[in-house]
């Protein structure tokens, strides 16, 4: 059975004072008692010695020699006489006593005996009456010692009383100090409980600085910071999760967007192969669908491979100091004659002189396919607004075209693998839907930023930031 602290102290406590006061109380009965024997030894000696003058007083007042005979003959007179002089009862008697008195008397030593009868303490005094050197009787006396009796024991009744009340008085204070000192504990097992519980949003109220309370204070701080832990291991098991989940879309896109070219290289193909050279005009679609669809995948696969290039923690470029705004430049005039196509102009005001570190050929792969987006998604007809400029330590570039926009709810999305937004229609095929997750990679690789605005039939803004020296 577990015994609780506070009941260990109150026992350790009621213990050490019981056995202290039972002490103090067996060295006050024993001091007492001493006391009191001491009282009566030096009273007895103080007795005989007046006795003894009072019988030779008496003899010298008679004018009779003290002997045997006188003592006889004069034993009740003087017994008389003696007790009204000394106030006791005094009684004289002849050798023919036992031999105790008779040893006794032979060395002339005094001899009493305590004797106790309902509560009454009579001490009878026995010593020989001397004759030159020689015993020639025994005188006996006695004394009521009652009322010194009476005062010892009340003083020892009074002494026990106070031991009570001081044993009392401390096991009532050891039930409320023991109680006072364990109770942070108690608090601290409370709290501990609702930590088991899953519960770790507690307080402890507990304000001393000793040692109790510096307990509390670290169990405080190892409760916050466990509760730190849970939250950043929820997080990344939500993170987990989300990544899991892009992972199965990513996987699911890529299945559809390899799956699309291949079922129509493979229907062609197999009518092709059934129908043979005899439909001319057949054949000819066919193998253009076939050739079409099988660019159309290798784009694909190029540019899944792109983006785990990108993606992955081991990437390496090759950075070196750069020109943005020629980069950005030579992007746009290359992708001139695509916009043409759908009477676009690229529009382009690029501040001369901004230099970043990174890897050319990637960040101009990152404005190739900003232009492509716009060009994509923008209207006939429409301009395509490039500019580049530095806002402190940054170089920034924009990207802006005239097109349909992106709906609010796609923003969050459009830089996911394989997302696009439903209301954009293609003008032209091919597209994966993977130009942007490349585009932020790259960037982030850079220790850039990368945001996107858009309104709906007003056109869709793409803001990228670079540091002109990360390292």
């Amino acid at each position: 059975m577990k015994f609780p602290i506070q009941f260990k102290i109150v026992v350790v406590f009621s213990i050490v004072i019981f056995v202290g006061l039972s002490a103090m109380l067996f060295v006050s009965y024993r001091v007492t008692e001493q006391n009191m024997y001491r009282i009566i030894n030096e009273d007895m000696i103080n007795t005989k010695t007046n006795l003894d003058i009072y019988i030779n007083q008496y003899f010298l007042v008679h004018k009779k020699r003290m002997s045997r005979k006188t003592l006889v003959t004069e034993k009740n007179r003087l017994s008389q006489e003696l007790s009204a002089g000394i106030g006791g009862p005094v009684t004289i008697s002849y050798m023919n006593e036992d031999k105790i008195q008779t040893e006794s008397a032979s060395r002339s030593q005094i001899a009493y005996t305590i004797n106790r009868v309902d509560h009454q303490v009579i001490v009878t005094l026995s010593f020989p009456i001397l004759q030159k050197q020689s015993p020639i009787g025994f005188l006996n006396y006695q004394k009521d010692y009652s009322q010194l009796y009476q005062r010892n024991a009340r003083f020892q009744s009074i002494i026990k009383m106070f031991a009570a009340i001081i044993f009392s008085f401390i096991f009532i204070a050891s039930i409320f100090i023991s109680r006072k000192i364990t109770k942070p504990i108690r608090e601290l097992t409370e709290r501990s409980n609702q930590v088991t519980l899953g519960n770790f949003d507690i307080d402890i109220p507990i304000s001393s600085s000793d040692e109790v309370g510096e307990l509390a204070r670290r169990f405080q701080i190892m409760i916050k910071h466990i509760k730190d832990q849970i939250e950043i291991i929820k997080q990344e098991r939500d993170e987990v999760k989300q990544a899991q989940a892009q992972s199965k879309v990513f996987f699911d896109n890529v299945t559809h967007e390899l799956k699309t070219p291949l079922t129509t290289i493979l229907g062609y193909a197999q009518i092709v192969k059934d129908n043979g050279f005899t439909d001319a005009p057949f054949f000819e679609k066919g193998m253009n669908y076939i050739i079409h669809e099988s660019q159309r995948l290798n784009r694909a696969v190029v540019e899944i491979l792109e983006l785990s290039q990108s993606a992955t923690l081991s990437t390496t470029y090759p950075f070196e100091k750069v020109n943005l705004s020629e980069i950005a430049k030579e992007a746009c005039e290359d992708m001139r004659i695509k916009a043409r196509k759908y009477n676009i102009n690229i529009h382009f005001e690029l501040q001369e002189g901004l230099f970043v570190l990174g890897d050319r050929d990637k960040l101009k792969e990152v404005f190739l396919n900003l232009l492509d987006n716009s060009i994509k998604y923008g209207d006939v007809n429409s301009v395509i607004y490039v500019e580049s400029f530095k806002e402190r330590d940054v170089v920034v570039v924009k990207v802006k075209d005239e097109g349909e926009g992106i709906p609010a709810e796609d923003i969050t999305h459009v830089f996911e693998p394989f997302y696009r937004a439903k209301k954009n229609i293609l003008k032209e095929k091919g597209s994966a839907g993977l130009g942007l997750s490349i585009v932020k990679n790259i960037i982030e690789d850079h220790h850039g930023a990368i945001k996107l605005q858009s309104i709906l039939n007003e056109g869709t803004e793409i803001k990228i930031s670079l540091p002109e020296d990360w390292k």
